[in-house]
Parts: C-alpha cells; sequence; structure tokens
C-alpha cells in the first residue's frame, strides 16, 4: 500500500527522508548510527543489537526508551537503498530478517521513498516461485500526507512505545502465530506427524534424524559445513539432502561429524548404524523431509526460513517437541526466557557469580530453552568485561560448564546436549568452527543429568555451588517418582501440606534449599501461587524463609502457555536464598496483556503495575494479589474494608434459611433419590439473566442420574437467586415450585421471610456495582480459572450489614466503579478493552474533577485547576495550576518545548524518552502520559492525586 495523500505529517516522518535523500542521520533520540558507533559505557544488551545490525549491513537501529531500569529495546533497523542492495538482494535480506525475529520493523529509506517492511508477521517475501520477492507493507512517497493512523512513521512514538499501545497497528504489524519464530515450531511439528503417520523408520532413528537434519541445516547455512564435506561422504554430493536418503553415505558423514565435533552429538548406537545402513525407506523418509512445503502450500520448510539466522532458543524450543511426552510439551516464548533471565541474572550478579566457581541450574531442563539463553548472556557478560572482545573456544568452553541442567526425560539430556553445542558455536565466526578439533565437549552426565530432580539433588549430583537457578517445572498435582514423593514426605513432615500435592510448589521449595547463601531463584509457577486460597500456607512459609525480590504476575497474559484448550496462567518468583529483614519490600509486577505479549515480542509494564509490598503483606493479607491486579492499595483498603461486615451467609445462617447451590447432575451409576427434582420444573441457568428469570426458558428435569440432589426446602419458594457470574445477576421467585443447577445459589427463607428477601434483592440490585467489585477483588476463580464464572463462596461471601448500609465514600464508589466498568475487561481483554481507545473528552474532565478535589481538598488557598491540554505522538499533557498562574505557551508545539527543556535540565532526557511523568515548575502541575483511557480513570486520577500530594509534601510546599 502506498500512501498518497492525507494530513500534512512532514515534520513527523523527515527523519527517515533525510536519511534517504544523503543528508545524514538526524539528531533524533533512539536513533544511533551503526557506522562509528562507541560500545564504551553502552548497555551489553544495546552493543548486541548494533553489532547485530552492522552484520545485517543496517544504517542505523532505532531504540524504544528504557523502562524502569530495563534497557533500551530495538524497534527498527534503517537501511539505506543503494545499487548494491537492490530489490532481489534485499528480499533475501527481509528473509534473512524475518527469520532472526529480533525487531518488528525494518525501514527502507531511498531519495523520496521509504519502505516499511515487518518482521514480526508473516512472510510477505514469499513469492509464487523459490525467489523471494522485495514487498514492504507499506510505501510513503516524499510530499504525500499521512492518516492519523500511520504512526509507525512517527520516531516520537516508536521511542516512547505508544506506537504498541494502538490494537490496530499491533494487528497490522506483529502476529505470534504468523511470525518465523512460532510457525516454524509448528511446521516441523506437522512435519514431525507426517512422519509418524507414514511410520518411516523407527521413532527414536525418526526422531533423531530429523533433529540432526536441522542441526546439520543450521551449519551448513553458516557455511561451517561446505560441499566438500558432503562430497567425502558421497561422490558428487554438495549438499545434505544429497546424503540423507543413502544409508551408507549419511552413516559416513555422520561418523566424520562425531569425530570432528565430538560431544556424542553426532554419534550413532551400533543399532542405528546397522539400521540406516539396512534401511529400505531412507530414500523415502529424505523425499518427504526435503519436499515438505508450509501449510500455506508455498515454500518447502528448508527454503522459507534462513537457518543461519535462527536464534539458537528457537531451535531449542523446536528440540522440545521431541521429548518423550511430546503431547504436553510447552512452547516457552522466548521473550519469557529472556526477561525472567535478565531480572534474575544482572550483569552484577554474573560478576560475582564469575568470580567464583558457581553455576546455574535448571532443575527441569527439557531441550535447555533456559540454559542457552543463560549460556548466551555469560558469553555476552565476558565481551563486555572485556572490552568487546570475541572469546575463543578456550574461553567459550569453560562458561558452558557454567550452566547445569536435569531433566526426568530420557531424551532431553539429548536434546539440551545439541540447544548448547549449536550456542557455541553461534558464538564462533564458521571459520573458527571448520578449524577446531573436538569443537563440542562432553555434556551428558557431566553438566546435564538424566535424572528425577529430587533424586539428583538427594544425590548431590551437581557438585559446584548454585548460586542461580532459573527454569519452568512441570505443572501436575502429582508425584510421578520416588524422589518426589520422598520429598513431598519431608516437606509435609516440616511444614504441613502441600497445597494439592502441586509439583511445581516443591521444586520452588527444594531448588531454594539448594542455592548458595544469596544465591537467586526465577521460576515459572502456577498462578495458584498467588491466587488459590489453598496455596496461602504455602506461600507464607516461603516468604517468611526466603527474601521474594519480586513477582512478576502475567495472570493477564492470556495463551502464554495455550496447549489445545488448556490457557494455564502464570506468575515467575524471583527470590535470593537469605532470610527477609522485618522491613524488606517486594515487588508485585502486573504484566498486562498487549499487542507485544500476545506477539511474543516483549513484555511491557507501566508505572501504574508497579506495586511494592512490605513482606508482612505479601506474607499475611489474603486480598492484596488480586487488589494490585485490579488497580492497586485503594482497591485493598476498600476489600478489606468490606471483609468486616457481616455477610450475605452469615445472615442467612442467622434465619435458619436453606441457602446453597442447586442440585448437581450425576454420571451413569452415580444417583441418588430424586423425587423431588425429576420431572419438575427446571430453571436453566442461562435463564437467569440480568434481566431476571425468563419463565419462557424453562424446562423439566430429566429422569437422569443426580449426584448430589439438595433438600425439598431448596427448591420451595420464595427464594432468591443469584447466578455465579461476575455480574451477580439475581432474581425474587415467589411462583411455583422451582428447581435450578449448582451453577446458581438460593436462599430460600418461607412465607414469613419474603419481605427480608425483597430488602435483600433490592439492595443487590443498588448496590451492584460496589459488590461485583468485591466479588471481583476476592473470587479465587475469576481471571485465573474462569473468564466471568464465579463460585458460590463469593456470593456467600458478599458483605451484607443488617442495615443495608455500606458506608461508602465517593472515592470509594470511583474505585468500585473503574473495577466494574474498566479493569474486569482490561483483564480479559488487555489491548482490546474499551479503556485502551484513546481518552475522550468526557473521559479527561471526569479525570480532572476527580484529580482536583483531591489537592483542593488540601490546598484551599489556592486551589488547583485544570488548564487547556495537549496532545502529541500519542501522549497528552494536562496542566494544572495552583491559583492564578501565568501561562507561558500559546500551543502545543510551545508546551512541548518547554516541558522538553524543563526535562533536559530535571533529569538529563528529553521528552520523547518519557512515557509516563509528573512534572513541577512554579506553581503549574503536568501530567504527561500515554492518550489511552486507562491512564485517565477516575481510580487513576486519585492514584496520581495521591503521588502529586507525596511530591508536594517532599518539597515542603
Amino acid at each position: 500500500m502506498t500512501i498518497e495523500a492525507l494530513n500534512n505529517s512532514e515534520a513527523t516522518v523527515d527523519w527517515l527522508f533525510s536519511i534517504g535523500e544523503g543528508r545524514g542521520l538526524p539528531a533524533v533520540d533512539g536513533l544511533l548510527a551503526v557506522d562509528g558507533y562507541d560500545p564504551k559505557g553502552r548497555s551489553p544488551e544495546e552493543v548486541a543489537i548494533m553489532e547485530k545490525a552492522h552484520s545485517y549491513g543496517a544504517r542505523a537501529v532505532f531504540f524504544e526508551a528504557e523502562r524502569h531500569g530495563r534497557s533500551p529495546i530495538a524497534q527498527a533497523f534503517i537501511f539505506e537503498s543503494t545499487d548494491e542492495l537492490d530489490d532481489a538482494r534485499f528480499a533475501e535480506l527481509h528473509k534473512r530478517l524475518w527469520s532472526w525475529g529480533g525487531v518488528p520493523l525494518v525501514y527502507r529509506a531511498a531519495p523520496g521513498c521509504i519502505q516499511l517492511f515487518r518482521c514480526a508477521h508473516e512472510p510477505d517475501f514469499v513469492g509464487s516461485g523459490d525467489v523471494a520477492v522485495c514487498r514492504p507493507i507499506r510505501t510513503l512517497l516524499i510530499g504525500a500526507k499521512i492518516a492519523a493512523e500511520e504512526i509507525w512513521w512517527d520516531a516520537a512514538r516508536i521511542r516512547n512505545g505508544t506506537i504498541w499501545d494502538d490494537p490496530d497497528t499491533c494487528k497490522l504489524m506483529l502476529s505470534a502465530q504468523k511470525a518465523a519464530h512460532r510457525t516454524l515450531v509448528e511446521e516441523v511439528r506437522a512435519l514431525a506427524k507426517q512422519l509418524a503417520e507414514r511410520r518411516l523408520l523407527a521413532p527414536r532413528l525418526r526422531r533423531r534424524l530429523l533433529i540432526l537434519s536441522l542441526l546439520i541445516a543450521y551449519l551448513e547455512e553458516r557455511s561451517v559445513l561446505q560441499p566438500a564435506d558432503f562430497g567425502k561422504a558421497r561422490e558428487g554430493a554438495s549438499r545434505f539432502f544429497e546424503i540423507l536418503g543413502d544409508g551408507a553415505a549419511l552413516v559416513t558423514l555422520l561418523e566424520a561429524l562425531e569425530e570432528r565435533f565430538n560431544g556424542n552429538i553426532f554419534r550413532l548406537t551400533d543399532e542405528e548404524r546397522a539400521a540406516l545402513a539396512e534401511s529400505t525407506e531412507l530414500a523415502s523418509y529424505a523425499r518427504l523431509v526435503e519436499g515438505y512445503e508450509d501449510s500455506s502450500g508455498q515454500l518447502s520448510l528448508w527454503r522459507l526460513y534462513s537457518f543461519r539466522d535462527l536464534p539458537v532458543e528457537l531451535i531449542s524450543n523446536i528440540y522440545q517437541l521431541f521429548v518423550k511426552d511430546a503431547s504436553s510439551s510447552i512452547y516457552t516464548p522466548p521473550a519469557l526466557v529472556r526477561l525472567m533471565l535478565e531480572e534474575a541474572l544482572g550483569w552484577d550478579r554474573l560478576d560475582k557469580l564469575m568470580a567464583g566457581d558457581g553455576v546455574i541450574l535448571d532443575p527441569a531442563c527439557g531441550s535447555g530453552v533456559f540454559l542457552v539463553e543463560a549460556y548466551r548472556r555469560l558469553v555476552l557478560h565476558w565481551r563486555w568485561r572485556n572490552n568487546w572482545a570475541r572469546p575463543g573456544i578456550d574461553e567459550l568452553r569453560p562458561l558452558l560448564q557454567r550452566v547445569h541442567g536435569i531433566d526426568l526425560e530420557e531424551g532431553a539430556v539429548e536434546l539440551a546436549a545439541f540447544s548448547l553445542c549449536l550456542s557455541l558455536c553461534d558464538a564462533l565466526q564458521p571459520e573458527e568452527i571448520r578449524s577446531s578439533v573436538k569443537l563440542f565437549p562432553p555434556l551428558a552426565n557431566v553438566t546435564l543429568h538424566h535424572s528425577c530432580f529430587f533424586e539428583a539433588k538427594a544425590k548431590g549430583m551437581i557438585n559446584a555451588p548454585v548460586t542461580a537457578i532459573i527454569g519452568n517445572p512441570p505443572f501436575e498435582s502429582s508425584l510421578t517418582t520416588d524422589g518426589a514423593k520422598q520429598s513431598y514426605a519431608a516437606y509435609t513432615q516440616a511444614h504441613g501440606a502441600l497445597a494439592d500435592k502441586q509439583l511445581a510448589y516443591l521444586f520452588l521449595h527444594d531448588a531454594m534449599e539448594m542455592l548458595t547463601p544469596e544465591g537467586v531463584i526465577a521460576m515459572v509457577e502456577p498462578s495458584g501461587f498467588l491466587y488459590n486460597q489453598h496455596a496461602l500456607a504455602f506461600r507464607r512459609t516461603f516468604f517468611t524463609r526466603w527474601k521474594v525480590r519480586e513477582i512478576l504476575d502475567f495472570v493477564s497474559v492470556r495463551g502464554l502457555f495455550k496447549k489445545g484448550e488448556a490457557d494455564p496462567k502464570i506468575v515467575v518468583v524471583i527470590a535470593e536464598a537469605a532470610t527477609p529483614a522485618p522491613d524488606s519490600r517486594l515487588l508485585h509486577a502486573v504484566f498486562r496483556r498487549n499487542g507485544r505479549a500476545t506477539a511474543e515480542q516483549g513484555f511491557d509494564i507501566d508505572y501504574y503495575d508497579l506495586h511494592w509490598l512490605r513482606n508482612t503483606d505479601a506474607e499475611q493479607s489474603r486480598d492484596v494479589w488480586r487488589a494490585n491486579l485490579l488497580g492497586g492499595s485503594r482497591v485493598r483498603a476498600l476489600i478489606e474494608r468490606l471483609r468486616n461486615y457481616p455477610t450475605l451467609k452469615d445472615f442467612a445462617r442467622k434465619r435458619g434459611w436453606d441457602f446453597g447451590e442447586g442440585y448437581i447432575a450425576g454420571l451413569k451409576g452415580i444417583s441418588r433419590p430424586a423425587d423431588h427434582l425429576v420431572g419438575k420444573a427446571l430453571l436453566p441457568t442461562e435463564a437467569l439473566s440480568e434481566n431476571g428469570i425468563d419463565a419462557q426458558l424453562f424446562e423439566t428435569v430429566p429422569n437422569q442420574p443426580i449426584k448430589d440432589t439438595k433438600r425439598t426446602a431448596r427448591f420451595t419458594p420464595p427464594f432468591l437467586l443469584i447466578k455465579e457470574n461476575e455480574d451477580l445477576h439475581h432474581a425474587l421467585w415467589t411462583g411455583h415450585y422451582l428447581t435450578y443447577k449448582h451453577r446458581i445459589v438460593g436462599f430460600a427463607a418461607g412465607q414469613k421471610e419474603l419481605s427480608r428477601l425483597a430488602e435483600i434483592e433490592d439492595w443487590l440490585r443498588r448496590e451492584r456495582t460496589v459488590l461485583k467489585a468485591f466479588v471481583a477483588a476476592v473470587s479465587a476463580s475469576l481471571f485465573v480459572q474462569r473468564a466471568t464464572a464465579i463460585l458460590s463462596a463469593d456470593i456467600l461471601a458478599l458483605p451484607y450489614p443488617e442495615d443495608g448500609d455500606l458506608d461508602l465514600s465517593q472515592n470509594e464508589r470511583i474505585v468500585a466503579e473503574d473495577i466494574v466498568d474498566h479493569q474486569r475487561d482490561f483483564i480479559r481483554l488487555g489491548t482490546a478493552a474499551p479503556v485502551m481507545r484513546k481518552a475522550s473528552a468526557e473521559a479527561l474532565d471526569a479525570f480532572d474533577e476527580v484529580f482536583t478535589s483531591q489537592l483542593n481538598a488540601i490546598y484551599t488557598r489556592k486551589p488547583v485547576h485544570a488548564l487547556q491540554s495537549q496532545q502529541w505522538s500519542g501522549a497528552i499533557c494536562r496542566p494544572y495550576v495552583f491559583g492564578d498562574g501565568a501561562v507561558d505557551w500559546s500551543d502545543a508545539n510551545e508546551l512541548r518545548n518547554y516541558l522538553d527543556a524543563l526535562l533536559h535540565e530535571r533529569r538529563g532526557s528529553g521528552l520523547t524518552v518519557t512515557r509516563i511523568t509528573r512534572l513541577y515548575d512554579k506553581g503549574f502541575v503536568f501530567l504527561l502520559k500515554p492518550d489511552r483511557h486507562r491512564y485517565w480513570t477516575r481510580s487513576i486520577a486519585l492514584r496520581d492525586a495521591d503521588d502529586v500530594l507525596a511530591d508536594l509534601r517532599a518539597q515542603g510546599f
């Protein structure tokens, strides 16, 4: 698509035209030139990206500004269009960049023309044949006007990250399911399935050859293996696929590679050697593997991807498909792996690790995804501390001894060894690999152990001091090994029962005990660690014993580990092997479902989702975690106050009512006498809605097994019904005998209590908003297990003072209303939620009213009032003034320049770096935030007012 005309935005895109016209690299925050780049004093992550850009021939790299201490993230490579880089060559380059997937955007600048290519979506370079085609997703001609939605040309929006706040931009530019990282995994999965269905070769040999094909494709494309290597195995052969179908030649090649590389990577057993030599199926196997087309039926698997550019961690994830229990193997997004390693193993901590003899351990390593990233980080650290020299084999091998893994699956150790040897290759130049002798050290039974983790711990298999543990243990509510059973018995003896017999909790407990003093763990855990009340005892014990540093909460991020219909929600626990100090605090970081997270490009965190807790609160409070999920401390204060009231259950019990869920249908052979149900009128659960009971949908209870019949009184009117739904659909029924099922809670009271039931029904309607908010904040089911369903316990726990007065303040009602109107959908839908649309004028006015009223309750002599707001580059600036301050600007540009100068003066960084900030100057308060409604709700106004008041008190104002 070529943009021809809309509105005047020349300044927005001039940075790109300046490059295309040879005017040099403009001075734009975040835009770094590749040539002449000086790594001194720069972060290792940035240097690594700049080196990658240099290897691809990029002119510049555009980085998003750092957030909350994390390194800046590269968003785009910029190339100049030259004679040497014509359309055909650039199409091949696009294919390589897409396979790598390290930046989502690529710009190609030519005189008068800018092309935009996407690298985190479908392969736009695919043509009708095997030749890649140059096909930009957007083209901009000089002089053209840019539509408001074409935000990818705006340098400021790329720099402050608001480009990815826009759902339409994310949909166009990002797709996990269509990008190389996910599609290759799925294509290999489909190929393996097809090979299995054809029953070509024995299962183990079939799997091993496919793994070796991936490894050799990588080595071949990197020019480590050259035509002569294949010619030695079979006369006239110059490619691996000319060898694969010839058993004798394949054996010769693999034996030569094992002799050359060592490490048992290419080693064949006697049985495998004989099977290959005698196989009559190998030629068919080779034809199917080489000719396999991708799911679109276009390019073959081997021609669609550039294997030399695929990240090693992706190949490791592919190997995860080949573990014994492949049906339950889970693709771990590389972005999550990187985040966990960054948080747990900062560069200072790696300094300490390398100063001693400590190692990094993954206790359930699978194919080595975490180990690969840990090794890459160790190599990067070595280079950083050695003035960016490139390590040789003698430096890389010892670093490989620093990463250890344990896994119960028979093939996992072999696969992890493959992955780590690839990582070793990735750190070397092709000529270094070609000239090496016995490159791969043996890893099996040295640093990689085939064992149950608990048995390995008991037997002391890891001899070196373990200073860091990283991993994603199995989520199973069963003890699958003798070692796990023994560990569970020891745990229960010391601490009592373990919630749900959850194996992941046991991994966390035992792993902490393996760490050296001050060692660190970063481990994926089920969301129940925070949100399941059954885990409260385990959580309290853990927080009491260990110094928990961070909890990374991904409950809002759907599909992170989705497999089939299952979508397990997770958190990441980061803790140190030390006793927490009495005044210690921890960070609860709530990640949201946005376009970048959904596309597995990374995880963003904003100021309003960072919640610092006292360790004692983390130990004792049952409400703090869900309160943070819904907004923070004001939510928690509201819920804890409401918990002090008697409950609906207390009231019903005091009055002697029959209350609880309806009957539960049984399975064949599981039934009880149910004459008071069978043949009676039945209210289907869906017939109770926000409009009450729809009698037209009544049914009759069929004569089928009923497991839990309840008593006749439960279904005898009058009764009040409340549906187990987040919106608490309810109705008072005074008609005929009526049955209902277990997703409805009933309160049957008798005719004398009808007026009481009516009072409660009226109260439910009158206080519906705060009650819905209460349920959202206390339900163990909502958001974590089910999207909108709640539990009967949540209904019975509703706060109910007998006079019906909850004594709510206006601020508390604001908090409750925002939970119901915005937060619930935001948790479920993320960027697609209505609150992630641009803030309307009405929303901004409502924000102002709350914000100023809070400040004016304190500052009465010079009340605060709002000034005209301004908008630019995905951001809104709301100025406020105490009293009658004089305005020093007349429009958005003048205000922008004013704030930019102020930020440079106060913080040494400009406006484009800033995403959320509060600024104070000469009686003015400036709030600068993204333009999405989420940042301008009334409950956020309360939080901003709290922060401003704290700032002003600190300034003595």
